[in-house]
């Protein structure tokens, strides 16, 4: 967690007397060293998804560990643009065209796009399970399944396709993270 300290000149009229008071504190919560969102910070985001029901039943456990996984899985992307300091973990945040990509400040920060494409993923892997679902047997080139009797199921080319070229397995976290691959660059 990070805490912003504002300093309040309370007498603007005399500029040879400097009369700080502290004002407001900004607590913000910083990614972790593997991840960039911590469990409670994605807990609050995936309040406002309606389909969040895998994700609730989940221990803290499981949701670092998909967290984790989810951020590993955003930084094995080919991004556009270099890392705000050469020195951080993960690569966002990033200096994109010149630009620090961060909050509306352009604060060298995380942005919330990329949280929210980390929470999308993170959901997905612990809403496949442990066997990785449909988006998991598509990743692997399978062409079709069926448990006698049960279920019978066959994928297109192109969903195989797709999924097979994809590092994320959340649609919309591929969605979110287009404009940082360079895919909504025209």
């Amino acid at each position: 967690m990070v805490k912003r300290y504002a300093l309040i000149d309370t007498d603007d009229a005399n500029s040879s007397d400097i009369d700080f008071e502290l004002g407001p504190v900004y607590t913000e919560t910083a990614p972790t060293a593997s991840s960039y969102l911590d469990a409670a910070s994605a807990d609050t985001l995936a309040a406002s998804r309606p389909t969040n029901t895998a994700w609730a039943a989940a221990s803290s456990v499981e949701k670092l560990a998909a967290l984790e996984e989810a951020t590993r899985r955003i930084d094995s992307m080919i991004l556009r643009g270099q890392k705000y300091d050469s020195d951080q973990a993960l690569e966002f945040p990033r200096i994109i065209d010149g630009v620090v990509v961060g909050d509306e400040d352009q604060a060298a920060v995380v942005p919330d796009l990329v949280k929210r494409a980390c929470l999308e993923e993170a959901m997905a892997i612990i809403g496949a399970g442990s066997s990785g679902g449909r988006q998991a047997l598509q990743a692997q080139g399978v062409a079709s399944y069926q448990i006698p009797g049960i279920i019978s199921e066959s994928f297109s080319a192109a969903a195989i396709s797709a999924a097979t070229q994809s590092i994320l397995q959340s649609p919309r976290a591929r969605q979110i993270m287009r404009r940082y691959t360079g895919a909504d660059v025209r």
